[in-house]
This record gives structure tokens, C-alpha cells and sequence, in this order.
């Protein structure tokens, strides 16, 4: 049999695990091909963003990850588009053939068309996001030691977070811990100052994706270290100088950080519906074009009535789905359809609580938050970063310390009065 070209789009969870069952067959070429020189570990990138990890410690060089694979190569660049017809990738101005691509690219910010989100809030689905992140915080909390205006005090120390889902409750447990164990030791300046976290969630609960009861738990310890949880809260606008929420109120603030949606990053020459995912034939593949599959956070595929979430499990089953189908293929044999096999949810919020929903065994607390730290330890990438990693959080829990405080890159925030805020935006109606 002739040698058969895949091409992987996406060096995520999906495009690793694609990597991991075809690199080593016989008669495959494999190119990976991704933006980044490294594999992200999302799920910890909100700890970067909160002083807790060191970006390279939830990052993997792609080149080193495919040193076990001899007949897998890496191209780094941006994807531009894709010919189907053709059987080609576009990376760069310059065309890739393949005889199979499997794209897993991932998803993006989105904003729901609200003003102000994309040039004011930061999202967290990179490093840079979360690098700049800690570095606004921390430049916030600096200035907010310099400054002799009160109100302008206030809106430096006030963080807000929108979107109660586990990356926003996640991010304020960590905020909340920032607060309650580390911000007195560093700012003895700000003793009597208020450093406020809101955690704002349109829907009826945190965490909706859990029970009831995991909801009402996190939320309560939230409330312990200091975080406002506003529920059944809209936002309207995102300023400069803060956010205005649907009801009228302003809550001045220089630090926003959007966790309140995600949509599919489109790659032009793929049909795009809901979300922006691509939707795919059960076997993942296109149906126009069955040589291509689309995994991860780009592919739409219900499961129940209901689309898939775009979470890491689905992803990294997907990858490993649509590479085994494409062998099947090869061998001659008909592609299955996808099955998704749910191992349940798992939530940090703080010190020794998180929350985990395994099947129908539910539990709360410290067993909880050891089980969420053995499964993201598993499943990070990398022995030397599951050491580093760990050592960190050893630290961190022996010493109530987080020892990753270091400004790369120091903010400048708005000046002027802030006491007031800013007018709506007028919106035009026709």
C-alpha cells in the first residue's frame, strides 16, 4: 500500500491523541501543524493567570512530544484555509496535500456581540491572555498602593469575572485564596483597602453543568474568601473603566476577565453553523468530504438532543476516535460512529475544596480536591512539567503562599476621576 499523508490542524487534546495512535503505523506520513511551537494544558491556565504556575510549566514543545513518533513531522505556522476538493491545507500562503486532515483547532472568546468585550475584557484560552492577565492584577495592586484617590483605589483593586462556569469559578477561588492568604503579607500599604472579586453568572447557578448541591458548595465557599457571586446578573457594556450590567448598575473596575462563552475558531473552506462548529456525519467526518474529520471544540455533534461540550474529555476521545477511523479506512474496513463516554466533572475552588461528579458518586471537599489533582496530573503532558507542577502546589499548600508574583510587562490604566461612570453606549434602533 502506498504511503497515505495525514495532516493533524491542532496540536490540542484532540490533535495529540490523533498523534498518539497514528505515529507509529506503517505507510502514514503525519504533519502536525499549529500556530504555537507547544501543546497548552487548558485547564490549568487559569493558574498561570492567578500567580500560582509559570506559563512553560502547563506547556509542551511539540518538537519534543514527537520525538517518539519517526514518522510524524511538525510544521509551525497559521492555517489560512483549506481546499477540500483538492486535498490541501493552506498554512502560510503555502499548501500542505494531504490524503486525510483532521482539524482540531479549537475554539475562541465569545462575546455574545456585547460593546466593549473584545477590546477591554480578557479572555483565557492562552498564555498570553492569562500572562497578561496576571500582569494587569498585579499592576492594578501596585498602583492602587501609589494612589492617593480613593475611588480610583477602589476600581484598581476590583476584579471582575464573568461567566460562572469552571474556568470563572475556578479563577475567583484562586483570587479568593490570593486575597485571603497573600495580598496582606505583600500590600501592608493597603491594609484597610478592599480587594474585591465579583463573579457575575447569568444563569440561575454556578457551575451548571454539576448538581445542585456541588452548585450551592462552591458557591458558599466563594462567599468564605471574599467573592461576590451576582447570579441571574446580564452585562451590557464593558468600558475602560469597568462594566455596566444590564440592570443599569456600573461596577468601576480596570481588571475584567470574560469566561462566559466559547465558539469554534472557523477555518475558512469548512461549512460553519451554530457556534461556529463544523457539524460532522456521526464518524466525524464531513459528509461532503468524508476524508476530513473535525474533533475537539470545532465539531458540533449531538449527543441526547444536545450538542457535545466543548471540554478536553470530548476532544481527546474525538482525537483518538477519528484516528482510529481513518485506520479503519485504510484497512478497508466501515468508520464507526462516535460514542462519547462522559467520566464526569471535576471543579477546584480553593485550598483543599473542589467539588466531583464521577457517574452517580458525587463528592465534596478534600478527597475531591485530591482526585482533581491526581486526574490533572495524569493528564498533563510531560514528566518534567507534572514534577514542576506539583512541587508548585506542594509549596503553595505548606506555605499559603503563591509564589509566581513577577510583572512582566507593567499596565498603565486610565487616568482621571472614576467616581462616575462612564454613559451607556447609545444603541441605534431603526
Amino acid at each position: 500500500m502506498a504511503e497515505k499523508h495525514v495532516v493533524i490542524l491542532g496540536a490540542g487534546f484532540a490533535g495529540l491523541n490523533a498523534v498518539r495512535v497514528l505515529g507509529r503505523e506503517k505507510n502514514l506520513r503525519i504533519t502536525l501543524v499549529d500556530k504555537n511551537n507547544y501543546h497548552l494544558f487548558l485547564p490549568l491556565l487559569y493558574q498561570v493567570a492567578s500567580a500560582g504556575l509559570e506559563a512553560p510549566q502547563i506547556a509542551m514543545p511539540i518538537r519534543a512530544f514527537l520525538r517518539r513518533y519517526p514518522n510524524a513531522n511538525f510544521v509551525m505556522g497559521q492555517a489560512d484555509r483549506v481546499d477540500t476538493q483538492a486535498k490541501v491545507l493552506f498554512v502560510d500562503g503555502q499548501p500542505i496535500p494531504y490524503d486525510y486532515l483532521i482539524v482540531g483547532s479549537g475554539s475562541r472568546n465569545f462575546d455574545f456581540g456585547i460593546p466593549g468585550v473584545a477590546q477591554y475584557a480578557i479572555g483565557l484560552k492562552s498564555l498570553g491572555e492569562a500572562l497578561r492577565m496576571r500582569d494587569r492584577a498585579l499592576s492594578a495592586a501596585e498602583e492602587a498602593v501609589r494612589t492617593r484617590d480613593p475611588e480610583r483605589r477602589k476600581a484598581l483593586l476590583t476584579f471582575v469575572i464573568v461567566g460562572g462556569g469552571p474556568t470563572g469559578v475556578e479563577l475567583a477561588g484562586a483570587l479568593g485564596e490570593l486575597k485571603k492568604h497573600v495580598v496582606a503579607r505583600d500590600y501592608p500599604e493597603l491594609r484597610g483597602s478592599r480587594l474585591r472579586i465579583v463573579l457575575i453568572e447569568a444563569g440561575e447557578r454556578l457551575l451548571s453543568a454539576f448538581s445542585e448541591g456541588s452548585s450551592r458548595y462552591a458557591e458558599r465557599f466563594l462567599e468564605s474568601v471574599g467573592v461576590e457571586v451576582l447570579k441571574r446578573t446580564r452585562v451590557s457594556e464593558v468600558t475602560e473603566a469597568g462594566v455596566r450590567l444590564e440592570s443599569g448598575e456600573f461596577i468601576p473596575s480596570f481588571v475584567v476577565v470574560w469566561s462566559a462563552g466559547v465558539a469554534g475558531a472557523a477555518l475558512p473552506g469548512l461549512p460553519t453553523g451554530r457556534g461556529n462548529r463544523v457539524a460532522t456525519t456521526p464518524e466525524l467526518s464531513l459528509s461532503e468530504a468524508p476524508e476530513v474529520y473535525v474533533v475537539g471544540d470545532m465539531n458540533y455533534l449531538e449527543a441526547n438532543g444536545k450538542p457535545l461540550p466543548q471540554v478536553a474529555p470530548v476532544a481527546m476521545q474525538q482525537g483518538t476516535w477519528a484516528a482510529q477511523n481513518i485506520l479503519r479506512h485504510l484497512r478497508g474496513q466501515r468508520p464507526l460512529p462516535f460514542r462519547y463516554k462522559d467520566k464526569g466533572n471535576l471543579a477546584v475552588l480553593g485550598r483543599a475544596k473542589a467539588v466531583a461528579e464521577l457517574g452517580r458518586v458525587r463528592f465534596k471537599g478534600f478527597l475531591a480536591w485530591i482526585t482533581w489533582l491526581a486526574v490533572h496530573i495524569y493528564y498533563l503532558a510531560g514528566f518534567r512539567n507534572r514534577l514542576l507542577v506539583l512541587s508548585n502546589w506542594a509549596y503553595s499548600y505548606l506555605t499559603y503562599d503563591y509564589a509566581v508574583r513577577v510583572i512582566h510587562h507593567r499596565h498603565a490604566f486610565p487616568q482621571g476621576q472614576v467616581q462616575q461612570a462612564p454613559e451607556p453606549v447609545p444603541v441605534e434602533t431603526g
